[in-house]
């Protein structure tokens, strides 16, 4: 029997990020390689040139690309595969402009209807790199439920500064904040059916679903190679609300450590912190540095 090919289901939840949506949309819509994308993004009813742009790359499939029917979904199929915007097997492009409760409100709202394999999410001003889906279609998903890679930050104006701070996720390393990077994590469609949608009540909801499937004994996978760029600036959501973040990640520790009273031992725990914690500040200190530097 022939095996069915890959479909990724890709959410970008958006609200006038018109300055940087056109960067996140041409890197999903350009990824090269033998799989499907189903890529569907949310906007909360943004009032800037965002739904323009949105709009824009839809005629461009259009015009330029034969229909397919897929699973339920119509793709994009562009035969020639010369066509800048659509180098896999087909692109089910889908969107909607409304307003919304926030953005894990977005996501759930997008991965709801979304019908392929692996599932992610990008933010409308990060990005992924161009051999990222290529990358995790290449991968053995057998006995994986979540696969992630390396992560870049870089700036408003797209200028790389500094690798993201990764780490294997586990109980220890999590204890003292996420080791992710946000947009180089994939999971399976049947996880979500299982752990349940993003949590609207923290604005680390990531994070949170992160610790979730780690403490319902999920599994993480690494691949050895960079997959996304998450944008930082100093008007940035992960930027402006760092004292919001601080006070969750402290929440959360009481809900999935304290409260559950999970054993852990105390000399892995300060190795993790050693280890793990504290480079990952000081990576997140030069970070704002260059960003300083940067004005």
């Amino acid at each position: 029997m022939k095996k069915r090919k890959t479909i990724f289901s890709i959410v970008t939840p958006s609200f006038n990020q018109g300055q940087f949506i056109q960067e996140t949309i041409q890197s999903v819509l350009s990824q090269e390689g033998d799989f499907y994308i189903d890529y569907t993004i949310v906007d909360g009813g943004s009032d800037d040139e965002s739904v323009e742009i949105i709009e824009k790359y839809e005629k461009f499939l259009k015009n330029d690309c034969e229909i397919e029917e897929n699973n339920g979904l119509k793709y994009f199929v562009n035969k020639e595969r010369d066509f800048a915007w659509n180098r896999c097997l087909g692109i089910s492009y889908r969107w909607k402009s409304e307003k919304d409760e926030g953005q894990s409100d977005a996501i759930n709202k997008g991965l709801k209807t979304a019908c392929g394999d692996i599932f992610s999410f990008i933010n409308s001003d990060d990005v992924y790199c161009p051999h990222a889906l290529s990358r995790i279609a290449g991968v053995n998903w057998r006995n994986k439920d979540f696969v992630y890679g390396n992560g870049m930050w870089f700036d408003e104006n797209g200028n790389d500064l500094i690798s993201y701070p990764t780490y294997k996720p586990t109980k220890y390393s999590f204890y003292y904040q996420c080791t992710l990077c946000q947009p180089t994590v994939f999971f399976r469609n049947g996880v979500f059916r299982k752990l349940g949608e993003f949590s609207l009540e923290y604005m680390s909801f990531d994070y949170e679903y992160w610790l979730r499937a780690l403490f319902q004994g999920h599994k993480f996978s690494f691949v050895n190679s960079i997959l996304a760029k998450s944008r930082m600036y100093q008007q940035n959501k992960t930027l402006s609300g760092q004292q919001t973040v601080h006070n969750e990640v402290q929440e959360l520790k009481r809900k999935y450590y304290i409260e559950s009273e999970v054993n852990l031992n105390p000399l892995l725990l300060r190795l993790h912190k050693y280890l793990i914690h504290n480079p990952t500040a000081r990576r997140v200190d030069e970070l704002h540095r260059l960003l300083a530097g940067l004005k």
